[in-house]
């Protein structure tokens, strides 16, 4: 219940961030030329000593500020994930927040809800205990199909309600019919949610059936080079129009950037064309769609945006959000059975005793 009620809202996450947390979200220049996104970058580590980034996501559209995503290393050593939003025609840092912590205000709530969503904010336990959860209601969608069609029923029962208002018979049927109408929808989530949380198991499991290939990056050497090509003139090597253009994400180890544009291809709105652009000379070095070129690949690349809906844009999130309720109803109505058939059982212990 409390994953499908995070789900729910973290499926509007941006909705609910900008909603929140205008100051963060919302630029307040408005519309007009953009300042160039080194100067967004070197403003924003100024801001924030200590602060460098690691991937910058771009406004999406006129209104919205850039969202910079990286660490700071404070002066004791420590190091701490940040977030830093800067207006895109100004320059302005409007503020920051810190990556998954534990604070119970405006600015950290949407990401407490992904953190419970994802890993019960349990780090990596929470993301075992959430993987096998999700294990156990695949199992259970299984199981409940035998129950579903017992022998001679006409299987359109399972999809009506019958019995009288309060008995038992009507509270079964609305908890097995509600389960029924949406049971693809509930398993898409349940499998997709399974291979987020077991990533490299999935892959380890669909590998024998058709290969994946890995992103570039995870296969370039490290270098020591200086960086002498900034992120304007990394996106300007690969597209003209920077409106195509998603995120950018930093690789100083290996120096690189990849640009990552919107394609035809994308199965959401993420942008999943990775352009790998070489910081010292400016050079493309690889280029590669998350689609990839096997039934692996398009498997993993349509899992993401299966789970949270952003496969059909604001009717998928809908769906989603629809899948989330009618879990939370599952819950609710699968313990009244519970309980139900247990004081019935009492009972009739009760009355074949006296």
């Amino acid at each position: 219940m409390l994953l499908a009620i995070t789900g729910m809202a973290i499926a509007w996450y941006d909705e609910l961030d900008t909603a929140l947390n205008p100051d963060l979200r919302q630029a307040q220049i408005g519309s007009g030329d953009l300042v160039s996104l080194d100067k967004v970058v070197a403003n924003a580590e100024a801001a924030l000593p200590g602060f460098s980034v690691n991937n910058a996501i771009l406004a999406p559209e006129s209104g919205y500020t850039h969202w910079l995503i990286g660490r700071q290393v404070l002066a004791d050593g420590d190091v701490r994930a940040m977030q830093l939003f800067v207006d895109p025609a100004s320059g302005t840092v409007a503020g920051w927040r810190e990556s998954g912590a534990l604070q119970f205000d405006r600015h950290h709530f949407p990401d407490l809800l992904y953190g419970l969503h994802t890993e019960l904010l349990a780090d990596e336990i929470g993301a075992t205990i959430v993987g096998i959860i999700g294990l156990l209601w695949m199992l259970d969608h299984f199981l409940s199909l035998p129950l579903a069609f017992p022998k001679r029923q006409k299987w359109q029962d399972a999809f009506r309600l019958a019995g009288r208002k309060g008995s038992l018979r009507r509270l079964f049927d609305w908890h097995r019919a509600k389960g029924m109408w949406l049971w693809l929808l509930t398993f898409t989530i349940t499998l997709t949610g399974v291979t987020l949380a077991f990533p490299n198991v999935s892959r380890d499991l669909v590998q024998p059936l058709s290969p994946i290939s890995e992103r570039l990056h995870e296969a370039m050497p490290e270098t020591s080079n200086d960086i002498s090509i900034g992120l304007d003139e990394a996106i300007s090597r690969v597209t003209a129009d920077i409106s195509q253009v998603h995120s950018v994400r930093i690789f100083p180890t290996i120096s690189q950037y990849a640009v990552r544009t919107y394609d035809d291809r994308d199965p959401d709105n993420q942008g999943r064309l990775w352009t790998y652009v070489n910081m010292v000379d400016g050079t493309i070095t690889g280029k590669r769609h998350d689609i990839g070129e096997s039934g692996g690949d398009l498997f993993f690349a349509w899992q993401y945006p299966l789970h949270s809906g952003h496969a059909a844009g604001f009717a998928g999130r809908l769906i989603v959000t629809l899948v989330g309720l009618v879990t939370v109803l599952l819950c609710y109505s699968g313990l009244r059975l519970v309980w139900r058939r247990r004081n019935n059982g009492r009972q009739n212990r009760n009355s074949t005793n006296f």
